[in-house]
């Protein structure tokens, strides 16, 4: 079973030894409204709702980060003939000041979202500072990964399975994500979360209660760490073949970077801790784009520790 904190009176160390062990844990006081969290689930998923032709005025453009909407097994046009794509359409966000995909419907989405992304980038900000204290991470490099930080704002839709997948197709196949730490958002629809344990390689069900977060290690916060803390490995499997697969589920998904211009070297406390020679630098832009790209590739490699970039 995962582990839960209250962030309201847990201590640095705490939240870091959770991560240690499991690379995800949920959260409680994180400082999200429960309002702009119904809100920000809703205005997604009337989007969603949409009919085709207004969600591909914002469709990604094919080009660039992943950006506006992207529909179930046509988000990467190289996929095609390659491998069986994943059940889910998304639409994503970044640097929202400066966005400029936004839908004309449904009204206020846009708001929504912007006002979900500062709270979010506020909440990331406050685990960061516990955590350099909790891992002994070096004062002067945390700006950058709080006041300065990059985000990826997006929801996951997972349409219901009318018809049975395609064989060795799933919702979401297994991964690491690839910035600092995700604060995820879920309901409790069939067919959900699984994040596989560090220690044990073991596959263990996740659900989200209404009122948490799971925080999930990504890859430039566990190379930060020189792997003391584990990227964290996870997947979306289908719904069964009952009436559980007649329903949707979706996910609210802020991915936490450091400012993109970071070059992510190991902390020397973390290096001494985890008894392993220091992983070389890695520069958070060239990662992400690498890492979209390896997406597309046949056989593509889906975690850091897979990828040559371990975390």
């Amino acid at each position: 079973m995962i582990r839960s904190l209250d962030l309201g009176a847990a201590s640095g160390g705490e939240l870091a030894a959770a991560l240690v062990h499991d690379s995800c844990v949920l959260v409680t006081g994180h400082g999200v409204a429960p309002d702009l969290r119904r809100r920000m689930a809703e205005v997604s998923a009337a989007f969603f709702d949409l009919p085709r032709g207004d969600k591909e005025r914002v469709r990604w453009p094919g080009d660039g980060v992943w950006r506006g909407w992207q529909p179930v097994q046509e988000g990467v046009p190289e996929l095609t003939g390659t491998r069986v794509p994943d059940l889910v359409e998304r639409f994503e966000a970044q640097e929202l000041d400066r966005f400029a995909m936004w839908p004309a419907d449904p009204a206020g989405l846009r708001e929504v979202w912007v006002e979900y992304d500062t709270a979010c980038a506020a909440a990331c900000s406050r685990r960061i500072e516990l955590l350099a204290a909790g891992l002994d991470l070096p004062a002067d490099d945390v700006p950058a990964w709080t006041e300065r930080q990059y985000a990826n704002l997006c929801v996951n839709n997972y349409p219901a399975q009318v018809e049975a997948p395609l064989p060795g197709q799933v919702r979401t196949g297994a991964h690491t994500d690839r910035g600092g730490i995700t604060l995820l958002a879920a309901d409790d629809a069939a067919g959900g979360l699984e994040v596989q344990i560090p220690t044990s390689g073991e596959w263990v069900p996740v659900t989200i209660p209404v009122d948490a977060y799971l925080v999930q290690v990504g890859d430039l916060f566990a190379r930060w760490t020189n792997l003391v803390v584990h990227g964290n490995v996870h997947r979306v499997v289908n719904p069964p073949r009952d009436g559980a697969a007649t329903a949707r589920r979706q996910s609210v998904v802020y991915f936490h970077y450091p400012d993109l211009d970071t070059v992510v070297t190991p902390a020397p406390g973390c290096v001494r801790a985890s008894g392993s020679d220091p992983l070389p630098p890695l520069h958070a832009r060239e990662h992400l784009v690498r890492r979209q790209a390896a997406f597309a590739r046949p056989d593509p490699v889906r975690t850091g520790e897979l990828d040559g970039v371990p975390g």
